[in-house]
């Protein structure tokens, strides 16, 4: 039995755990690691002047960052521990500084609030200083560092138990040089938090790829070890962490039948076995509202994979019985489809008179998903007409952010139609910031985040279940996400959950906060749909259309990717690029001037064909004038893949002299196919009567001077054989 079975949802190890909140050891580590100067323990100072606790200018030349320790939770019998950390980036020196911590230690921030603080937004929050550092001169690209000590008695904190906000300023003369936000979790004497159940999305993709499947060499590099599949597996498995899995990444690997790389059956193999929740992610994580919000229609769905599938990838094979639980969805029942090996078993099973049947694409990406039809579009865009489009398409749930959505904060929201899952948007960019830290001072500062957004949620309802979603960017640090899932387990107010379980209940109407698509992407999905449009119009042309449509159609869905993020516009120009060399693939070759000399001849055409398919055309000639007669209007030519065909064009002379023609390619339905070629011709139609008439007269001739010879030669034997007698 797998690791992961046995593991289950249980918590980070502990010893993860305690080097988490061991607050001395890591500040030790942050001062010896970092080649920051770092200065003397701050003291506890009177009231900062106001401007201490104004808002930096957009043009402060001081990066601050601010870092509670121990997770950002305060008790009444220890003490407040921050890190600040300063960076110059101007281009000129500041000057010596003071630095001055600020907190609102009475009423708790709400969510919402606190989600403003983090955001720069006004509140109502009013932080009081509780403690000062010096900063010293910095020249541009310098750094220092400071930690602050305050105890918890001494820090102005009462109420109940809460998060609270933190500011930090730093100031010199009445310039403001630099600020940052944070906020801190205080626990009273005596207090009991609630327990809110926490869960997460992540997504199990492979970005950065425009092929319609994952390459067999870069399947074997994503599911190494310490491949990016790999790593993501690992630091999810058995985690209160629900996983969006591409069907591309499953496709790719059971084409590849026997050929597949020996680490990716094994990756699938381990998949099957890991206790997390799943569903299925659109085609290589394709945004499922960009078309919607681009032009009103759902995302296209995938056709096929652009050609015959080996049946032998789907044939059962001889092996051990699957471990107890493998393929199996949440309720244990087994599933119909195919189970997550790289050989799954096929069912029904095929009639052997009948031959082996022909496996689809749906067959292929086929995985026992506990979660069904979830849509997980990204960041940012999304309207109630996009999500009505998406539920007319057969969508039933769809993941959304809080900022898009107006009315009850629950987990579970309808829009229409459609069930919507409400990802908490502050708390999933304090988690990415976390999984995304390079640095233990980035990494203690998103965690304090996350920790008071946690603290603010359970605070409010803590039968409300927050929804991290997590980013579509290639993960960077598997061990930061481990930590992070760690971490949130180990808060007092937080535990992880099941997202199937969260999510059964229904909710209650909510409203959509229009964001609409930015116009120029929104131009972008236009101009994709369009050349896709285009190329399934070309694709007539092939003998059989569907090994042109099935793949680009998935293309198209790999160029609509969430996971190319500020390389989205690169992938679609490089997608554009392949439909114009597509569409310009099966032309005529021109050639020079061609002369007719018979009255009755062919016209010879050559057409070239760039596919890897053969194409089936038909040579349209049009003449400018009445000196050519075209006998037959349309000669089919089949053209095989790589290669080139001469098609021969019945014309009759009428007169000679120059005509201009022009030539055209059409396919089945008579649309054009490439750019129609001018040739010029010269006919020369009576050239052939007088050929003839000129080899008769010299045949003629030649006869004659024979014959008058061989007479002559006869007289002369006679006349002497006369003389001799």
């Amino acid at each position: 039995m797998s690791a992961e079975r046995v593991r289950g949802g249980s918590a980070a190890p502990a010893t993860r755990v305690r080097a988490l909140l061991a607050t001395p050891l890591l500040a030790l580590l942050l001062g010896a690691l970092t080649p920051l100067p770092m200065l003397a323990a701050a003291t506890l100072g009177p009231a900062a002047p106001a401007a201490a606790t104004e808002h930096a200018s957009p043009a402060s030349a001081l990066e601050v960052s601010l870092a509670p320790q121990q997770s950002g939770l305060v008790a009444a019998d220890g003490e407040l521990v921050v890190t600040l950390v300063a960076t110059n980036v101007s281009t000129e020196a500041t000057p010596p500084g003071t630095a001055t911590i600020a907190l609102a230690g009475g009423a708790p921030l709400g969510s919402e609030a606190l989600a403003a603080w983090f955001g720069g937004a006004e509140t109502d929050a009013r932080p009081n200083p509780i403690a000062t550092a010096a900063i010293p001169a910095l020249e541009p690209g310098s750094a220092a560092s400071a930690q602050l000590r305050v105890a918890g008695d001494a820090a102005g904190l009462t109420g109940e138990w809460g998060p609270r906000a933190l500011e930090a300023s730093i100031v010199a003369g009445s310039d403001v040089l630099g600020s940052a936000r944070s906020a801190i979790v205080w626990v009273p004497e005596g207090a009991t938090p609630p327990v809110s159940t926490v869960t997460a999305v992540v997504p199990l993709a492979a970005p950065g790829f425009a092929e319609p499947f994952i390459p067999a060499a870069d399947l074997d590099v994503l599911t190494a070890p310490g491949g990016l599949l790999v790593r993501t597996l690992d630091a999810v498995a058995g985690r209160p962490v629900a996983i969006g899995v591409d069907p591309r990444i499953i496709a790719s690997i059971r084409l590849l039948g026997s050929g597949a790389p020996e680490s990716a059956t094994a990756f699938l193999d381990r998949l099957a076995l890991v206790p997390n929740e799943t569903f299925a992610l659109a085609w290589a994580d394709a945004d499922p509202l960009a078309t919607a919000l681009a032009r009103g229609v759902p995302l296209p769905p995938v056709e096929g994979a652009g050609g015959a599938i080996d049946p032998t990838v789907l044939e059962p094979v001889e092996e051990a019985p699957a471990e107890e639980g493998a393929g199996q969805g949440a309720g244990g029942d087994a599933d119909p489809t195919p189970s997550g090996s790289a050989t799954p078993s096929a069912s029904p099973t095929p009639d052997p008179s009948e031959g082996p049947a022909v496996p689809t694409l749906a067959d292929l990406a086929a995985w026992p998903h506990d979660l069904e039809s979830i849509a997980w579009p990204g960041d940012g865009a999304v309207t109630a007409e996009a999500l009505g489009v998406l539920a007319a398409s057969g969508t039933a749930t769809a993941i959304v952010g809080s900022e898009a959505l107006q009315g009850d904060d629950g987990l579970v929201g309808t829009v229409g139609e459609l069930r919507v899952l409400r990802a908490d948007d502050a708390l999933s960019r304090a988690a990415r910031d976390a999984v995304a830290a390079t640095s233990e001072q980035e990494w203690q500062e998103a965690l304090a985040r996350t920790s008071a957004l946690l603290a603010a949620s359970s605070a409010a309802d803590a039968s409300d279940v927050p929804l991290i979603a997590l980013s579509r960017d290639r993960l960077g640090n598997s061990l930061r996400l481990l930590d992070l899932l760690g971490a949130i387990e180990a808060l007092p107010w937080a535990r992880g959950g099941s997202l199937a379980a969260a999510s059964t209940a229904s909710g209650p109407a909510v409203t959509v906060v229009d964001a609409p698509l930015a116009p120029e992407r929104s131009a972008e999905v236009g101009r994709l749909l369009d050349a896709e449009t285009a190329d399934r119009a070309f694709a007539a042309v092939a003998v059989e259309p569907a090994l042109i449509t099935d793949e680009r159609r998935l293309e198209l869905l790999a160029a609509l990717s969430l996971g190319w993020q500020e390389e989205a516009t690169s992938a679609a120009e490089t997608f554009l690029a392949q439909s114009a060399e597509l569409r310009s693939s099966v032309q005529i070759v021109e050639g020079s001037t061609i002369t007719l000399l018979a009255d009755r001849t062919s016209l010879p055409v050559t057409v070239q064909n760039d596919l890897d398919v053969a194409v089936r055309v038909f040579v349209s000639v049009d003449p400018a004038n009445a000196r050519l007669r075209v006998e037959e209007p349309r000669v089919e030519a089949i053209i095989e893949p790589q290669s080139q065909t001469r098609a021969l064009v019945p014309v009759q002379s009428l007169t000679n002299g120059d005509v201009a023609i022009v030539v055209t390619l059409l396919d089945a339905n008579d649309a054009v196919v490439g750019s129609p070629a001018s040739v010029q011709l010269n006919l020369q139609a009576g050239w052939e009567t007088a050929a003839i008439v000129v080899l008769g007269a010299a045949v003629g001739g030649l006869f004659v001077v024979g014959l008058i010879r061989d007479i002559r030669r006869r007289r002369s034997r006679r006349s002497g054989e006369s003389e001799a007698s």
